[in-house]
């Protein structure tokens, strides 16, 4: 168990109780993901990085550009992705997909992550 404290975690969760309480009772199984703007910077995660063993960082960290995606084991755990969208929405689908990409590929900033599902 851990505590996840955003805005779309709290409205999953709400979303969750009330349908328990009308009787479509589910367990909670929500993606998680946040995003924030601070001033020219755009930051968005996907998964939780608890447990990584690797990392990978994609882009120009200089260029405030990039992407770190969180292995363990070689399977994608998550990815912090600043100024990096295309990443966050392709990246995201490996989380998901539990994905063990090829490493070199990965690294690479001109492989669309879409590639490595």
């Amino acid at each position: 168990m851990m505590r996840v404290e955003s805005v779309q975690n709290a409205n999953d969760m709400a979303t969750c109780v009330a349908k328990g309480i009308c009787g479509d009772e589910k367990p909670y199984k929500a993606f998680p993901w946040f995003w924030s703007n601070q001033y020219d910077l755009r930051l968005q995660t996907a998964g939780i990085n608890m447990g990584f063993d690797q990392t990978v960082v994609r882009g120009d960290v200089s260029a405030r550009s990039f992407s770190v995606v969180y292995l363990r084991d070689g399977k994608v755990l998550a990815l912090d992705c600043v100024n990096m969208v295309k990443d966050y929405v392709q990246g995201r689908k490996l989380v998901e997909a539990g994905a063990r990409p090829d490493l070199e590929r990965l690294a690479d900033a001109a492989t669309p992550l879409k590639e490595l599902v």
